[in-house]
């Protein structure tokens, strides 16, 4: 890989902190947002080695898509938890996460379900189309890997159990 595209990686995911920064109007959820962009790129990369493909520029390209689709979808379910905070400042966290989450699961669900029927004609052609090919794999490989990240990881590191007050109880 250039040096060139490690610094196109960088920068997209420097803005991708500094947007989260302002939209969640903090510094410490947006690094649970972006740790969700490593997560997808092993997905990549398993991808590509469970089925011995080549690996060349569409893979790369499909790094680019992959750092916006699943911060997307990460940022939809942490905002409106955070709207969920404001409104109900002393309810139980994991409840308050749990129902953000069943509000944007299907909103992220269809974005990435409809993102990856979207590629699958790429995939027909075979490896005779070498970026589209990959750029294909690469995307529905960190696609479906994400979702393990929204799933697992994103609840672990985002809800803090001991961030309410229990009032009255």
């Amino acid at each position: 890989m250039s040096p060139v595209l490690y610094y196109f990686i960088f920068v997209v995911i420097l803005i991708i902190f500094f947007i989260c920064s302002i939209l969640l109007e903090s510094l410490k959820q947006p690094f649970a947002i972006i740790s969700m962009i490593p997560i997808s790129f092993i997905g990549v990369f398993l991808t590509f080695y469970a089925f011995d493909f080549n690996f060349d520029q569409g893979g790369y390209a499909s790094f680019i898509l992959l750092c916006g689709i699943s911060v997307n979808a990460a940022l939809y379910i942490i905002n409106d938890y955070n709207n969920l905070r404001k409104e109900y400042p002393f309810r139980n966290p994991q409840l308050l996460y749990f129902t953000a989450f069943n509000y944007k699961i299907i909103p992220v669900m269809l974005t990435i379900i409809s993102t990856i029927a979207g590629l699958i004609p790429f995939i027909w052609g075979g490896q005779n189309e070498a970026f589209w090919f990959s750029f294909a794999v690469g995307s529905i490989g960190g696609l479906l890997f994400s979702l393990l990240g929204i799933f697992i990881y994103l609840p672990v590191f985002v809800v803090n159990k001991n961030s309410y007050l229990i009032r009255g109880c």
